[in-house]
C-alpha cells in the first residue's frame, strides 16, 4: 500500500514488512527503509530507523494502518492455529 510518498510492503530481502519513502529524482525514484515490522510472540512491533520515521507525517499514516493490519493477521492465524 502507498499512500504519497510512504509505501507499507513485504520486503523479500528483509524477509519481513517494512515502510520505506519515495523520492522522485530525475529520471527515476529511490526509497530507503524508515520502519521495519517484527512479529513478536503476542503482536506486531514496529521499529523505526533513527527518526526517519518521525520525518514526515504520512509515515505515521501508513505505519498505522501498517501495524493495524499486520496485528489483525497475526490474530487471524492465531486463531486457526487454536482450532488445529
Amino acid at each position: 500500500m502507498r499512500f504519497r510518498n510512504i509505501e507499507f510492503r513485504w520486503s523479500r530481502c528483509n524477509n519481513k514488512y517494512e515502510l520505506v519513502k519515495w523520492h522522485q529524482n530525475t529520471n527515476s525514484e529511490t526509497c530507503y527503509v524508515i520502519a521495519f515490522f517484527d512479529k513478536e510472540k503476542e503482536c506486531y512491533s514496529m521499529r523505526t530507523i533513527g527518526d526517519r520515521f518521525f520525518e514526515d507525517k504520512d509515515a505515521w499514516v501508513v505505519g498505522k494502518y501498517g501495524l493495524e493490519f499486520l496485528n489483525e493477521i497475526f490474530e487471524i492465524e492465531k486463531e486457526e492455529e487454536e482450532l488445529k
